[in-house]
């Protein structure tokens, strides 16, 4: 799972530059900066994986809890991050997206080039 992580890391810095050499700085570190924030959502759902593996239990009302609780804390780091960069950064509300769905899509294509079950 590391080694996907890495690879969506390298296809968002990736973007970023090929946006940065298409349509000028402003937009690179908008999509840069989208890119960022899918990777902080990854990020969050591979400490919940490596915490889950070494604390293993069989009770499934927890399990449940802690799928609810991980998807609402992911859920707010992404609304709080984009938020920041629309009104706080005031970055360019497209390019910003577009570099979030490229990291989503990244991490997606990472998993199945590596076959990462």
């Amino acid at each position: 799972m590391l080694r996907a992580y890495v690879l969506q890391g390298a296809l968002v810095v990736t973007t970023a530059i090929l946006a940065w050499h298409l349509q000028g700085s402003e937009f690179a570190w908008a999509a840069l900066y989208g890119g960022v924030t899918a990777l902080a959502n990854i990020g969050m759902l591979l400490r919940r994986w490596f915490r889950g593996r070494h604390a293993y239990h069989a009770d499934v009302g927890r399990h449940l809890r802690q799928f609810h609780r991980s998807s609402l804390e992911r859920f707010i780091l992404v609304g709080t991050m984009l938020a920041t960069g629309l009104a706080g950064f005031r970055l360019e509300p497209l390019p910003l997206l577009l570099g979030f769905i490229v990291g989503q899509f990244a991490w997606m294509f990472a998993m199945l080039a590596l076959k990462i079950d």
